[in-house]
């Protein structure tokens, strides 16, 4: 006895018309009922005079749609998947197809198939605190949120790095970002060097509470940091932010950046810094063009420089430094002899200030710049630490509780 599958939908279907049939109803009425135009309603009726309810089943039931793929090319394309891209995520291998192999398929396409063959997983929703969203600001310019990652951005093929972002509020648009090879001081310095001159100065920084841009201790005494004057003699407002969620666009673009950025540079065989900063460029007007958005207002809060003002010499470290009676001064382990420009007897017992540039030190005391001997240079210093370089040592070094074991997979014995 054969089997024939109908929805609800076509006994319903059915019934109406069986009363058509029996002139019970006409067929206007039953185009109505069944919500379909008269037209069609004839077809059914010419169908179901002809080979009674089960005519009515739609015909494609149990057949493969004309849509499937070839089994073959499926299982070349699984194959190109496997071997180009193991570790990319759907919507990233959609777009390398398209791009490298002219293969147009959809990305839940591609995800159901890495799933049936295991190589990707399902992400479980996992519980988190909730933060109440903020409204972004209107124009661009108006608030960059700077952060950096450290990350292995080349994998095994270069050492690891930080990657400096500066992320426009308004737009969510990268506007400056550069490989360096740690997070410091002089790699900020020299990130918005880059993005004045490119773009101009913008209203504010919002950046999270780093000791580059802000003080441990200005909690108890306001004390601005290398970073913080720099801002203050530029007029850009710096805004510290109490957690990663509250700036959430930088922080965001990272995790998109150490998933995409990570594997475009692996199929374009980079793995140094210099390689990587010039990739960057073109990367940045990709990725603008493809996530980026248009600010709610056309104008532009970003301000020209002021006339006069040397870059240079506001973007760099600066530290006062008291002048003996021998005219010298002590910095970094280092003695630099002024060499006085008649009298030198009004420098003895001032304040002098030090700044550290690409070219070397100057030394300035009430805004003239005064030429030095460097004296009693003492090298076996130049091998200490500094602080940051030693806190990261001693944490490589610090031992594993139980649980931070445990979250690796280690054996522990009692």
């Amino acid at each position: 006895m054969e089997i024939i599958r109908m929805s609800k939908k076509e006994l319903y279907r059915g019934e109406i018309i069986s009363k058509v049939i029996s002139c019970e109803i006409t067929q206007i009425k039953a185009s109505e009922q069944m919500g379909i135009s008269l037209r069609q309603t004839k077809r059914l009726c010419k169908r179901y005079r002809k080979g009674g309810l089960a005519n009515l089943a739609h015909r494609n039931r149990g057949k493969p749609s004309n849509k499937k793929m070839n089994p073959n090319t499926q299982a070349g394309m699984l194959e190109l998947i496997k071997n180009n891209y193991p570790d990319f995520g759907p919507q990233l291998i959609k777009e390398q197809l398209e791009e490298r192999h002219d293969l147009i398929v959809s990305r839940e396409w591609i995800r159901s198939l890495m799933i049936k063959e295991g190589l990707w997983k399902v992400k479980k929703r996992k519980n988190s605190c909730f933060y109440q969203r903020r409204n972004r600001r209107p124009r661009e310019g108006e608030l960059i949120q700077i952060d950096g990652s450290p990350e292995y951005w080349f994998e095994d093929r270069g050492p690891k790095c930080c990657l400096i972002n500066m992320v426009d509020d308004a737009t969510s648009k990268i506007m400056e970002f550069r490989f360096i090879e740690e997070e410091c001081l002089e790699g900020y310095f020299q990130g918005m060097k880059r993005y004045i001159e490119t773009h101009g100065r913008p209203l504010a920084l919002y950046s999270d509470r780093h000791t580059i841009f802000k003080s441990p201790k200005a909690e108890e005494r306001p004390k601005l940091t290398q970073f913080g004057k720099a801002m203050k003699e530029l007029d850009i407002e710096l805004i510290y932010a109490n957690s990663p969620q509250a700036k959430g666009r930088v922080e965001r673009i990272h995790g998109t950046l150490q998933d995409r950025l990570i594997k475009l540079m692996r199929l374009e065989g980079i793995s140094s810094i210099e390689e990587g900063n010039k990739y960057l460029e073109s990367y940045r007007e990709e990725y603008n063009h493809r996530f980026g958005r248009v600010a709610q207002s056309s104008e532009n809060a970003h301000r020209e420089l002021a006339k006069g003002t040397d870059i240079d010499k506001v973007l760099c470290r600066k530290e006062e430094r008291k002048i003996s009676k021998s005219l010298e001064i002590q910095y970094k382990h280092k003695t630099y002899q002024l060499i006085p420009k008649g009298n030198g007897r009004k420098l003895a017992g001032k304040t002098a200030m030090i700044t550290e540039h690409v070219d070397g030190i100057r030394i300035e005391f009430d805004g003239e710049e005064y030429d030095y001997t460097l004296f009693g240079d003492q090298p076996y210093f130049e091998h200490v630490m500094d602080r940051k370089k030693v806190d990261a040592f001693l944490d490589r070094k610090k031992p594993l509780s139980i649980i931070q074991r445990h979250r690796m997979g280690m054996v522990v014995n009692f």
